[in-house]
């Protein structure tokens, strides 16, 4: 049976090896600077049967269709899917109704004009969602920031700065505050330990249901 490759081999000044299987259903290994590759691929060689249970998972989650950014297209947004529409002979930026629209005239920059309409959106909802649960849960993060991450959802600095990614408005708005409360008891707890999970769980009841709808389809909310 021939071995399982990585994608990529990062290697940094990390102690420990970490495997990730990707969205696209990749293996992607962190390395220490100095392990050797032959034990690299001896420990993933180990690790098979959970790698390839990984794999098969990620693939059979469900992804978007295959996008030409044209008339028919589709995308989320806060959890809901909008059609595409090009208006012809126009150039009008990206706008929301009961469609996604579009000029015709700017469909050479149509994916950029998306991610830059998504990013604004971002910047609209997410800090006034953190500052709207902070406030019932009594947190104060010291500042949020919208960011361009693909890996993560979010992250919680030592200093209190909340970073999201702006990917998180294609998800439900309920989505969104999990991730949301999650990174708010990170200000207290800064590990996923039990008692973190019972603050979640305390914040909201429902997380798990959230979390797993996260895990389950965050290949769709991507461009």
């Amino acid at each position: 049976m021939p071995g399982i490759s990585p994608a990529r081999i990062l290697r940094s000044r990390r102690r420990t090896v970490s495997l990730e299987i990707t969205t696209e259903g990749e293996l992607v290994v962190r390395a220490p600077l100095r392990a050797p590759e032959t034990w690299i691929l001896a420990l993933i060689e180990e690790k098979r049967d959970w790698i390839e249970r990984k794999i098969a998972d990620m693939q059979n989650r469900p992804s978007p269709k295959k996008r030409h950014f044209a008339t028919g297209d589709e995308f989320l947004f806060l959890g809901k899917m909008y059609t595409l529409v090009v208006l012809a002979e126009s150039d009008a930026a990206v706008t929301l109704g009961d469609h996604l629209y579009i000029g015709e005239r700017r469909l050479p920059e149509c994916r950029d004009l998306l991610i830059a309409w998504y990013v604004e959106k971002a910047k609209e909802i997410l800090p006034a969602r953190v500052a709207g649960i902070a406030a019932i849960l009594d947190y104060v993060p010291k500042k949020i920031r919208i960011s361009d991450a693909r890996r993560r959802w979010a992250s919680c600095s030592s200093t209190g700065t909340l970073s999201f990614s702006w990917r998180l408005v294609l998800a439900p708005p309920e989505v969104i505050d999990y991730v949301v409360v999650h990174e708010l008891v990170h200000l207290r707890q800064p590990d996923h330990s039990e008692r973190f999970w019972k603050k979640v769980q305390d914040a909201m009841p429902e997380y798990a249901e959230h979390r797993r709808w996260l895990r389950e389809n965050e290949r769709m909310l991507a461009l």
